[in-house]
């Protein structure tokens, strides 16, 4: 079989491991991102960190971002 004749949805499924298809640096950011997930989650279960709804006073003070107002950009530019 030639390469030409593969199925062509092969290459629309996602792969089995959700790091495979990532370049290294992405990848490293994922690990990194669930390390301190994981970490976060290590203490809320031992009890060193506690997790609380914000106070209606609170969250008129910070209000939640709009959707897509992520800073982007050069830090210290």
């Amino acid at each position: 079989m030639d390469e030409g004749s593969k199925d062509p949805q092969d290459r629309d499924r996602k792969p089995a491991n959700p790091l495979d298809g990532m370049s290294p640096t992405a990848r490293r950011h994922a690990r990194r991102r669930e390390e301190r997930l994981e970490e976060i989650r290590e203490q809320v279960d031992d009890g060193s960190l506690v997790i609380r709804k914000m106070t209606p006073e609170e969250r008129a003070k910070y209000p939640p971002r709009p959707k897509g107002s992520k800073r982007r950009g050069r830090k210290g530019a």
